[in-house]
């Protein structure tokens, strides 16, 4: 499935006038819009918007679509994220589309909160645990649906043979989806009681994992995955729109049709690797195995500070516990800040890319760029 997205200009529009403002200290960098001026030489704290989905929500920090906009707060108002973007684009980004940063708030309730089980052929995804449900989870550690179950496989004697009888159960189960999904009504018990075997029956072919909040995911390309309920990540993923679902436990609202036949002809069968990470510094671990997308997730004890790397294209950090500050900026936990790609790079700029923790106790920031 691919989804209709708004993309910065490459070009200012007649109504900007971008410009150095000499009044300023350092000089400022500028734009004029409509009689407004926008600095667009400081980090600018994220406003995201809520989108509803059949299984909870997601919270677009930077997300640019038909469906919803987030926004940056400037010193001048709120604007639209693309609207921001368009008035320096090689500036504030080098021209490159943002890394997409959200928010997955899966409802608690088991089946309802399960997102899809999809496969992605060129999108990069990483996840961080940040919240479990305790009543959906009592013991505290939540699931994700991640990858092909091993001792299922092997019982099929072959791959060809373990897809072919994996298709045959999701089919099966689709024909039963289908049918309560065209009801008006609950369904009657006895179909109700037929969709939970055939689901039981399909899903007995993946493999669930534990999770615990902090946590770092990373889902490959070709993997199926599906997080469970109640079970709240930050996401970072690469700026490419395209899905291949293979069932959902719910009326797919977003298209016709399962990808069913294609994605599992496709899908990964070996098991994922663990997540691992690479040290920069003291604190400071990269996500490794990921392609077109850069995450750090740094640790800072009470009263420590970091430079923020001064070669990315720009910079989009979210607090994921504790409480942070970015230059003037205090971001509490889930609130994010887009740090423009000239301001990194800009030597005298060096207190408003500094992060410090003004607390006492340690907090948790995730920074992510496409060239990170």
């Amino acid at each position: 499935m691919r989804t209709t997205i708004i993309r910065p200009l490459e070009k200012n529009s007649p109504e900007l006038d971008t410009v150095p403002n000499p009044h300023t200290p350092d000089p400022a960098f500028t734009a004029t819009l409509k009689g407004s001026h926008v600095r667009l030489d400081v980090a600018v704290r994220l406003a995201p918007v809520s989108i509803a989905k059949p299984w909870g929500r997601e919270i677009w920090y930077t997300g640019i679509e038909a469906r919803g906009e987030s926004q940056v707060l400037t010193e001048s108002g709120p604007l639209g994220l693309s609207q921001y973007l368009q008035l320096a684009p090689h500036r504030l980004c080098r021209n490159l589309p943002l890394t997409l940063l959200k928010v997955l708030e899966p409802s608690p309730q088991p089946v309802l909160g399960d997102l899809y089980f999809e496969l992605h052929d060129e999108k990069q995804e990483v996840y961080v645990v940040t919240r479990i449900d305790q009543a959906a989870w009592p013991e505290g550690k939540g699931r994700i649906r991640l990858g092909m179950n091993q001792t299922a496989r092997r019982a099929h004697g072959d791959d060809l043979a373990f897809r072919t009888a994996y298709l045959n159960a999701v089919k099966a189960y689709e024909k039963v989806r289908r049918k309560i999904d065209q009801q008006a009504a609950a369904p009657a018990p006895e179909l109700a009681a037929r969709e939970a075997t055939l689901r039981h029956a399909m899903e007995a072919f993946t493999e669930l994992r534990s999770v615990a909040i902090g946590d770092v995911v990373v889902v490959p390309t070709g993997l199926p995955h599906a997080l469970q309920h109640g079970v709240r990540v930050i996401e970072f993923q690469t700026p490419t729109y395209e899905r291949k679902i293979i069932s959902f436990a719910q009326r797919v609202l977003t298209q016709d049709h399962w990808d069913s036949e294609q994605a599992i002809a496709r899908m990964r069968l070996e098991p994922p690797a663990e997540t691992e990470t690479r040290p920069v510094a003291k604190g400071i671990d990269e996500v490794t195995g990921l392609n077109g997308l850069g995450m750090w997730r740094v640790c800072l004890a009470p009263g420590a500070t970091m430079q923020l790397p001064n070669h990315p294209s720009y910079a989009i950090c979210m607090v994921a516990a504790g409480r942070l500050k970015l230059g003037p900026l205090l971001l509490e936990a889930e609130q994010a800040a887009f740090v423009p790609g000239w301001l990194l790079q800009e030597r005298r700029a060096q207190a408003s890319t500094t992060v410090t923790n003004p607390t006492d106790i340690q907090a948790i920031m995730l920074i992510a760029a496409a060239d990170l």
